[in-house]
């Protein structure tokens, strides 16, 4: 097994965490899967993930080029944009027989070609349902929503941020060995964290262990890719992680800053981000507001290789705020505030807004 030291393992994971892409559609296609969220503050995470990775990229592009890209949405490890093989391995997950209601729904997207949860109210009314938090949803979405997780329908395209669904083509076909497909969602889910732990991906794809029942199975098949040489070990301090050999052509991290989305790869692991840097980084969206530490959306700042703090964003009279917090000390190099400036700056043209239209605290 490899061995490397914490700050050549930091190095590695930081120079292979943002490939970069001149489109779109060929980002899309490389990266396999882009997780997101619907918190805009100051924009979505599929935006913000995108924004450090893909040339020129803008607010709001992937919503609305999605039904020009050959792409689909689904739940890999979280919910997210994804390539048509991805979201292939993911359907035919265990279903009941469908109820009247929900054949009746399918048959009425069938019909109507595609579906915005609004079209269907004057035919199924407007009955609330609980949904998943604790909260209220139209019967009818969450029909659909379970239609489509199950794979009977697929999102064409998005308006304001709503899915559109239609019927999926390919409702006949037969799914794959669940062994293979349990395989492909490893090595995929492994190529969007860069190194992971082997527990950590299959803990990652436990919405998927309808696949493999045993956790026995399923660390058999981490186990083999492995043997097969798909994936490689590395030792660090004791810690074993998994990684694609193509992901780690290089060390060489540029003199830069980069204010990520809380659910970058690079910083969503958080056992992995302790390890690297030696603090804890939590999403406190969902804390309340008298609990947190950071901010409602601190998004982690990286300097070079060393993830240094965060930042709280937003937008007000068309001018971007900024203020930067750090776990330690602030830098005092004249070149990492020139950064800053240009990674704020940078953000400011990512939202739409003029040059120069910002300010930065901290």
């Amino acid at each position: 097994m490899k061995r490397l030291g914490l700050s050549a393992f930091r190095r590695r994971v930081v120079a292979g965490s943002f490939p970069f892409f001149n489109r779109l559609a060929d980002a899309m296609d490389s990266m396999q899967f882009v997780q997101a969220d619907p918190i805009r503050c100051p924009a979505r995470a599929q935006d913000l993930m995108l924004r450090q990775r893909v040339a020129g990229y803008v607010a709001g592009e992937l919503e609305e080029r999605f039904p020009e890209l050959d792409a689909e949405e689904g739940y890999l490890f979280a919910y997210g944009f994804m390539t048509p093989a991805v979201w292939r391995d993911l359907r035919w997950r265990p279903h009941r027989k469908l109820k009247k209601l929900e054949r009746e729904v399918l048959d009425a997207v069938a019909e109507l070609g595609e579906v915005h949860p609004r079209g269907l109210d004057e035919r199924f009314g407007r009955k609330s349902v609980q949904n998943y938090w604790g909260g209220k949803s139209k019967q009818t979405k969450r029909i659909l929503d379970q239609l489509h997780h199950h794979g009977h329908l697929r999102v064409v395209r998005r308006e304001k941020g709503i899915r559109v669904y239609q019927v999926s083509e390919d409702r006949g076909d037969q799914p794959a060995d669940p062994t293979e497909r349990y395989r492909r969602l490893v090595l995929t889910t492994a190529s969007v964290f860069g190194a992971a732990t082997p527990s950590m991906l299959v803990a990652e794809l436990r919405s998927h262990n309808h696949l493999l029942p045993t956790r026995r199975e399923r660390v058999a098949v981490v186990e083999s890719l492995v043997e097969d040489g798909q994936l490689d070990e590395v030792d660090v301090a004791g810690v074993t992680y998994l990684w694609r050999r193509e992901d780690w052509l290089s060390d060489e991290v540029p003199e830069r800053v980069r204010i990520l989305a809380p659910f970058d790869p690079l910083v969503r692991d958080r056992a992995r981000f302790q390890q690297l840097w030696g603090w804890d980084y939590r999403f406190e969206a969902y804390v309340p507001a008298a609990k947190r530490i950071r901010g409602y959306y601190a998004m982690p700042v990286l300097w070079r290789d060393q993830v240094i703090g965060w930042a709280n964003a937003n937008v007000s009279d068309d001018r971007l705020n900024v203020q930067f917090g750090y776990a330690d000390k602030r830098p005092r190099q004249k070149v990492f505030r020139l950064q800053a400036e240009a990674e704020v700056e940078a953000m400011a043209r990512f939202l739409g807004l003029d040059s120069g239209a910002w300010e930065i605290e901290g």
